[in-house]
Parts: structure tokens; C-alpha cells; sequence
């Protein structure tokens, strides 16, 4: 009699179990978002901070610092310009008196225009990449923009500079 009970239970279970899978009908999601159209424009830094990587990577106390402030980052502006056929093209820094790893003046692109990564810059007179940023969140008009900034040592990452930018009213 238990064992009637038991398979009857299991029974159960899997007939309440099968008649949950059914598929999900989801709306039509449109049109990918173009990353090039989103980072496009005038953006002004709101933190910059510093990170210590070899003290993280050795689990380190003191592994951030604060520079916004510190070197008037609160001013440096940067500005992605696309072409006509909605491409990545110039690029113009405002220091503000900050120090800046990327040139004040080139062009700019993404390492995948789809699905980036990276932003590339390159100098006015440079086909070829001269600095780059990791991009932390995908470019989007209606959130900051966080990219980071790495610097290398021996082929060592050694310190890195994370950015929060905020888009500006065009």
C-alpha cells in the first residue's frame, strides 16, 4: 500500500511538472541598440578613480583612490564625433588641466562596432591605435558611461583608472 501511495505521489509530481513546460510567448524585442549612436557626443567625467592592481590582485587594504578632485578630473571632457553614415570618427579631449592617457585630438573606434569592448583612439596622424579604454558598461544616451583605463608594466596590469562619465545636454 505505501508503495501504491509513493508512485502515486511521483505521479503527481510529474504530471504537475510536465504541465508547467510550456513555452513563453515574449514581445518582439525591435531593433539592437547602436553602441556607435549611444556613446556619441559630449561627455564630462563625474569620478575617476584609481585602482592599486597589484596590491587587489595580492588582497591588499588600500587598493583605491579618489582622483576627481584631486586633479580637477570634475572638468575633462570628452567627445565622440560619428560621420554621416552613423561611423565612428573624431575624437576631442578637454583636459581641464587633468592628466589624460589618451591624445587631446584623433579618431576613435570601437574593437567590435556590435558588440564592443574597447574604445580605440588614434592620433590625427596614425591609421593605428595609439591608446585605449575597456568599456565597463555598453554605451547608452541615458546612463553614465564607465570606462577604464589600464596601465601595463613587463606585461603586468599594475594600476588602472576607472571612469564614470555622464553624458552632456547637446
Amino acid at each position: 500500500m505505501r508503495q501504491q501511495y509513493q508512485n502515486f505521489i511521483f505521479f503527481i509530481v510529474l504530471a504537475t511538472a510536465f504541465a508547467a513546460c510550456e513555452p513563453v510567448e515574449y514581445g518582439e524585442t525591435g531593433d539592437p541598440f547602436s553602441k556607435i549612436e549611444g556613446i556619441e557626443g559630449a561627455w564630462i567625467a563625474t569620478e575617476v578613480i584609481q585602482v592599486d592592481e597589484t596590491a587587489l590582485a595580492q588582497g591588499g587594504m588600500y587598493t583605491e583612490q579618489d582622483l576627481t578632485e584631486l586633479f580637477n578630473f570634475s572638468s575633462y571632457t570628452i567627445t565622440f564625433n560619428i560621420d554621416a553614415d552613423t561611423m565612428p570618427s573624431t575624437f576631442t579631449v578637454i583636459t581641464g588641466g587633468a592628466p589624460s592617457f589618451i591624445d587631446t585630438t584623433g579618431t576613435w573606434s570601437f574593437n567590435d562596432n556590435n558588440f564592443p569592448t574597447e574604445v580605440l583612439f588614434s592620433h590625427p596622424d596614425s591609421s593605428l591605435f595609439t591608446s585605449k579604454m575597456r568599456l565597463i558598461t555598453p554605451p547608452r544616451d541615458q546612463n553614465p558611461l564607465h570606462m577604464k583605463f589600464q596601465r601595463f608594466s613587463g606585461g603586468k596590469l599594475i594600476v588602472s583608472y576607472q571612469y564614470t562619465f555622464e553624458k552632456q545636454n547637446q
